[in-house]
């Protein structure tokens, strides 16, 4: 605390001294009205302010002064330091008491206040810090986040070491070495104790531990006196072992998954390509063999029946490698002016095996909108095919595309079994089936589709078609180019 005398000290006490002076004057000169009690308790009262608002050498001071002008003054011994009678010794006495007992009473309550907004003021800096590592899930981040608030609050500077894999330092003040700091880290870390090591009066390292033992340390340089609080050694060590905990966690579900998704790839490659894969080669077989005479029309119908399971065995093929391919942080648009009917035909051409039973409605005006040719013609092309497959051999396909508040949509909707309830939340997950009805396929063509929605920020839902069937919508925001520009 800065000890050093302000000039608003000053002048508080120059205004309590000319308080004194008047109250002392009006009590020598009315002294036939106002007795000397009187007078004691209006220097009593000047005496509590005086330790309200002074600091306490100079409030002891000035009630001492106002006590030795009182007996001087007031008392019927008018300039003199003499007591008439023992009455005159029990007002002074009391008047001493009560002044200095009344100075001490105020500096004590007000170190108790000033105290408290001590405290006040550290539980608030200390509650913002936690708040902001609450809200932080990296361990760099809640790193930088605590030294950042060191600095600004405690007008300290710090290091963040942690040991494992091996030491490092997680991140440093500027203004601080790495190198400098290295061996009394690696002193500590060998020591393994548990408790601050004060290196020099400004320089201290404390330990980072949780529930397994020391993980880490920090490494303090004080640039005031103001005192490092342990709670926040705890605080941070706390933020810290949790980020790191659900890193591992976040690891140790993306094996999962990961082993999951094997599993699921195996079977999906043991029924959904190893069925093709059968039919091609009985159909092979029954051809090369010599020993059989097949009718002209018989062997048409088993090269039929090659080509197509060719073709279905390599669409499969093809969604396994882009599912493998694609994520969303990978997966990036390169977005230019495209016309949705040029798209859409592109997509009807790749899948004219799979629809060649169904007939095809296109509905909705000419536009050009800013849109990943190829990810969106993948788009189109899975939810065409998923609907020829899950719709009777006949019925109509109908696309529809709009352009509405800064979005491109496309609706595709078939005239089929439908989606069950049950179904809607899980069908754009990879390898999904429905269980409702058995159609071939590997379960990722959907999946692939919200893959691609996601990394373009759009939306794909599925809604239940009046009259039966299915509409798979599909809305991604982008821009528009107004075509009326080049007509004019």
């Amino acid at each position: 605390m800065n000890n050093a005398l302000s000039w608003f000290d000053v002048a508080k006490a120059s205004v309590l001294l000319l308080l004194y002076i008047l109250v002392t004057y009006f009590g020598v000169a009315f002294r036939d009205v106002i007795i000397e009690t009187d007078t004691a308790m209006l220097l009593l009262l000047l005496n509590i302010i005086s330790g309200f608002l002074l600091r306490k050498r100079m409030a002891y001071v000035i009630t001492a002064a106002s006590i030795v002008a009182f007996h001087f003054f007031v008392l019927p011994e008018h300039n003199s330091f003499k007591f008439q009678n023992y009455q005159h010794i029990i007002t002074f006495s009391v008047m001493a008491f009560s002044g200095v007992f009344a100075v001490r009473i105020t500096q004590s309550q007000q170190q108790k206040i000033r105290e408290n907004k001590i405290l006040r003021a550290e539980l608030n800096s200390n509650y913002n810090l936690a708040s902001v590592l609450a809200a932080l899930n990296e361990s760099h981040a809640i790193a930088k986040a605590s030294i950042i608030h060191l600095e600004q609050h405690l007008h300290m500077r710090a290091q963040i070491w942690l040991f494992s894999p091996q030491l490092h330092c997680l991140t440093t003040h500027e203004k601080l070495s790495d190198i400098f700091y290295q061996p009394l880290v690696e002193r500590f870390m060998s020591r393994q104790q548990q408790h601050v090591e004060y290196i020099s009066p400004t320089l201290s390292l404390h330990p980072l531990d949780d529930q397994s033992g020391m993980f880490g340390v920090l490494v303090i340089e004080s640039l005031s006196e103001q005192v490092f609080n342990p709670i926040l050694s705890t605080l941070i060590s706390l933020s810290l072992a949790g980020s790191e905990a659900n890193a591992a966690l976040t690891v140790a579900k993306e094996a999962t998954q990961l082993e999951q998704m094997r599993n699921t790839l195996l079977a999906a490659v043991s029924h959904d390509l190893k069925t093709p894969l059968g039919a091609i080669i009985g159909s092979a077989t029954t051809l090369s063999d010599t020993t059989l005479h097949l009718p002209q029309q018989t062997q048409h119908e088993l090269l039929q029946s090659i080509a197509e399971e060719g073709y279905s065995l390599n669409r499969s093929l093809t969604k396994l490698l882009d599912i493998s391919r694609y994520s969303i942080k990978t997966l990036i648009p390169k977005c230019d002016w495209v016309e949705p009917e040029e798209v859409i035909g592109s997509a009807i051409k790749r899948v004219e095996q799979v629809i060649k039973s169904h007939s095809i409605k296109l509905s909705g005006d000419t536009i050009l909108v800013s849109l990943d040719y190829t990810l969106i013609e993948q788009i189109i092309a899975n939810l065409i095919e998923n609907a020829a497959k899950y719709s009777p051999a006949g019925s109509i396909i109908d696309i529809k595309t709009d352009y509405r508040r800064g979005h491109f949509i496309i609706e595709i909707a078939d005239r089929g079994c439908g989606v069950a309830p049950v179904d809607r939340l899980r069908i754009f997950e990879r390898f999904y089936r429905s269980e409702q009805v058995k159609v071939k396929g590997t379960g990722l063509g959907l999946a692939i589709c919200q893959l691609i929605v996601a990394a373009h920020n759009g939306e794909i839902s599925v809604l239940s078609r009046s009259g039966g069937g299915s509409l798979f919508v599909v809305k991604i925001p982008c821009e528009k180019y107004e075509l009326t520009d080049i007509y004019e």
